[in-house]
This record gives C-alpha cells, structure tokens and sequence, in this order.
C-alpha cells in the first residue's frame, strides 16, 4: 500500500506478487492502490489488467476501482473513456461525485464543452451533487471559452442543488468574459459579488473593461464605481478612464451630466480633448439636440461656471457633420461671449465645411482669423485649403499651398495628390503628369481607378464629356467632416465619489 500510494510502481507489484506467493488475499483497497500506482505512471493498460485480475480472483469493483481507472486514461484518447464507462454500466456499478470530477475534467480539458456540460446535468440523474473542483473546472472552461451567460447560469445551478455559496474566484473569470463581451446584466452580477459581497478588488485592466461595458451599455453609475476602485487600488485617474464615463452618460442623454465630466477632469489635473468628448458629437444628430446642449451651456454660465472649451468645439463639430455651414459659423463667432478661443480643431472642421460648399471666400476670412489668432496649421489644415482651392474654376493656389505644406515639413497625403491629379484631368492640365511623379516620390501608390483615368487621358480614346463623367463616377465619396445614483453623486460632488482675394503669403 505504502509503496502504491507513494508512486513505487514496480515495487508495489513485487509485493502483490509476494502476497500471492504467501497466499494472501488482496482486497478491493490493495487493486485500488496499485490501479492508482499505474495510473501515476501513464500505465493505462497495466491498470486495465489490474482490473481483470480484481475481477478474476472473486472480487468485485467498486466506484473507488473505476475512478482510478479512469485516471489512468488520461494519456489515452476519449474512447478509452468510453470504455471505462461501459465497463462500469456492465458491472452496475454507479458512478459518484469523484467519477464525474474526473470525466468533466478531462472533457474541459479536451476542449469538449458541450460533453462536459451534459455530464454535468447528468449528476442529478444519479442525485449526485457536484463538488467545488468540479465547478471550478467546468465553469472556469465556460466563461474562458466566452461564454459568460452560460457561465452564470452553471453559477446558479451550482448554487441551487449545493449548500456551499460559491466565492469570487468563480465569479471573476465571469466578469472578465462578460466585460469582454459587453455583456452588462453578467458584468453587473458579479461586480456586485466581487466588490460589494466579497469586498475584492479587481485589477486596472478588469475596471477598464468594466468601464468600457457600462459606457457601450449606457451605465454611468457602473462606470463610477469603477472609477472608484481604481482611485481605491492607487491608480491615478487618467484621460482614458473618463471618456467612457462621458459616454455612458451620453447614451442616457445625461448631457449636462456628461459636460461636467469635462469639468471634473479639469479640476484632477486632466487635460480633455477632442476625442473624450467624441460620444457628445455622436448623439447629437439634429439641430434640436444642439439647441438643447446650447441651452445647457447657457445654464452653466448662468451658474457662475466656465462652458469647456471641448463643448464649444463639439458644438460646432456637430453643426458641420449636420451640413449646417450657417450655424457652425454662427456657434464659431460666439466662441468669445463664452470665454473661448477657436483652435485648430475648430478651424479644420470650419474649413471642411468650407470645402463641401464650395465657399472659397468664406476659407480665406477663416484662414485670416487663424494667423490674427496665432494658430499654426497642421497637416489637416493645408490638405484641406488645398481641396478648397481644387473647388475653384482657378485653381492654381492649389500648387502655392501643396509648396508651401512640404515646405512646413508636411507630408501630403494620397487624398490630396489624387484630388490634383483628377482637377488637372478635367482642366486638360498637363499637370496631372507632375502631381503623379510626386505622388510615387512620396511613396504613394496611383489606385486602380486613377490609372483607369489617365490611360483613357493618354490614349485619348474618349471625348472630353466622357472624360469629365468618368471622373465623376470614380469621385471617391466622402463624408461631411467638418449602484444607482452613483454617477449623480460623482457629478455633483465634483468627482469626489465673401470677396476677400487670398494673399500669397506663408498660412
């Protein structure tokens, strides 16, 4: 026995064979201890022929007989399994809860969920409660296999036939397969039992996930009490742990709730920008829905506060995506009755829209209020001012300002070299040949249907109306681009829980 139960395999055969020598009668506990032994050492057909001498000398196996048996399978495939079941089904023998551990287990571990889980329910058939292993192993499986609401439910299950309460390793690979999957009732359940039951902290990336859940589900008050936790584990509160929060708040149409997020974060030492306000722009998708989040600005002033800068250039933003070139000029002129300044971002967007109508005059006024304001153009801002000169009969600043960008050390993009070649095709320009060359100089590739268009130019095989319709049916089309109450308390505790001719001159 010593020998078997401490791995000895060879010795513990010895001894069996001694004991028969002296015609000593093994026991179901001396099979049990040398199947056990063989199953140590991967000896799967040694263990079954341990079980034919049991069953030879008179002796009839138990459950124990078999669980050891079906350990020594596990280097075999599946169907050895099958076998060992078969066996025991032939011998009347009923499987018990060591039976069905090491069955699931093996199954998980083979990656036959399905199988496992029909096991699992087939316990109750033999009124067989499942230990904690056994759960621990399958529900694990489960939610690491993405299957978080499956996962909850075995939770459940478990729970309702077991007196044992299951404790937060169970639950937390739920949350973090129920966050993964945006899942929120799972992501809910079991923060509730890790944090407020358990009183666990999950780790930075569990709470962005759990952040990222409650913003894609329109959740604030989950998305504060993550944010709390975090504060709670030491970790410094960033730019990317309140975007969600401003979103989540979004989805709800919280707006103002939403705006003073931007004032929280200012108030930690946060510097928000465009894209942490970016869920703002993307609900509001009508002009009533801007004039209520002007109204809420009007309020805010009202209450002694600076509007945020980050709201100004959302509104205006969202006037362009509306194509409402009037009214993002209008929310542009009245910057400064709210303490704010245009920036680039504010400019970009103005001059896109410059771009969809055509208002070359209106970009030149703009582009004088941006060196009055001193601020320098990027990248964006040159391409743009060049597809607004391309909207142009002249079109010839088109080329000052593709100059003048290289010269910046901007590197223009295929967007724009395409849009020049596509002018020079129209106009009959032999300009199109140098704004090709360039193009591959800076390493851009013609796409198919520019190349189409210069052939048909080259070869001259159609008319020029053909031509013109041609390049008009292969335009690329581009956009206009110019815990409840948790969240309230965040927010009202301050976080705590023309004419104009362009001058050629340098932008």
């Amino acid at each position: 026995m010593e020998a078997a139960e401490h791995g000895r395999y060879t010795e513990a055969l010895d001894i069996a064979a001694q004991m028969k020598t002296y015609k000593i009668q093994p026991d179901v506990t001396t099979y049990v201890a040398l199947i056990n032994a063989a199953a140590y050492h991967r000896m799967w057909l040694d263990a079954w022929a341990i079980l034919d001498d049991m069953i030879a000398v008179g002796l009839h196996p138990n459950t124990a007989v078999f669980n050891a048996l079906i350990k020594a399978q596990n280097a075999c495939t599946s169907d050895y399994l099958w076998q060992v079941l078969k066996k025991m089904d032939e011998l009347q023998i009923a499987p018990d809860t060591t039976t069905f551990r090491l069955i699931i287990v093996r199954l998980t571990s083979t990656h036959q969920m399905e199988l496992a889980i029909q096991f699992y329910h087939t316990m109750k058939t033999y009124k067989v409660v499942p230990d904690v292993f056994t759960a621990m192993a399958l529900i694990g499986y489960v939610a690491h296999a993405g299957y978080p609401r499956l996962a909850l439910d075995l939770i459940a299950d478990f729970e309702a036939h077991s007196l044992r309460r299951l404790d937060h390793s169970f639950f937390m690979p739920c949350l973090i397969a129920s966050a993964e999957a945006l899942y929120l009732d799972g992501v809910i359940t079991c923060w509730k039992q890790i944090v407020h039951v358990f009183n666990m902290h999950p780790g930075e990336g569990v709470c962005l996930a759990v952040i990222d859940t409650a913003a894609r589900n329109g959740h604030p008050d989950l998305a504060t009490d993550a944010l709390r936790v975090l504060r709670t584990l030491g970790i410094e509160w960033k730019e990317h742990h309140f975007a969600p929060l401003i979103e989540a708040f979004c989805r709800q149409m919280q707006l103002k709730e939403a705006i003073r997020v931007l004032d929280i974060m200012r108030g930690e030492g946060i510097e928000p920008i465009f894209e942490t306000a970016s869920a703002l722009l993307e609900v509001l998708t009508s002009t009533e829905l801007i004039d209520s989040v002007w109204e809420i600005t009007d309020e805010i002033l009202k209450e002694g506060k600076k509007v945020d800068n980050i709201v100004l250039q959302i509104l205006i933003s969202a006037s362009m995506k509306l194509g409402d070139l009037q009214r993002a000029i209008g929310a542009y002129k009245s910057l400064a009755e709210y303490g704010a300044t245009a920036d680039i971002t504010v400019f970009n967007s103005l001059l896109q829209g410059c771009v969809a109508a055509s208002h070359r005059d209106l970009g030149n006024l703009l582009l004088d209020d941006m060196k009055a304001a001193q601020v320098k153009p990027d990248k964006d801002t040159y391409e743009t001012f060049i597809l607004l000169c391309l909207t142009q009969d002249d079109y010839e600043d088109a080329f000052f300002y593709l100059e003048e960008m290289k010269s910046a050390g901007f590197h223009p993009g295929y967007n724009v070299y395409s849009k020049i070649t596509r002018k020079c095709l129209l106009a009959d320009d032999f300009r199109y040949k140098i704004a090709l060359k360039e193009m591959e100089e800076m390493g851009h590739e013609p796409r198919l249907d520019l190349k189409k268009l210069v052939r048909r130019k080259e070869e001259n095989k159609d008319p020029s109306d053909k031509l013109v319709q041609a390049i008009a049916d292969t335009q690329p089309q581009e956009p206009l681009t110019t815990i409840d109450g948790a969240a309230l308390r965040f927010i009202e505790t301050g976080g705590i829980e023309g004419d104009a001719q362009l001058p050629k001159e340098h932008i």
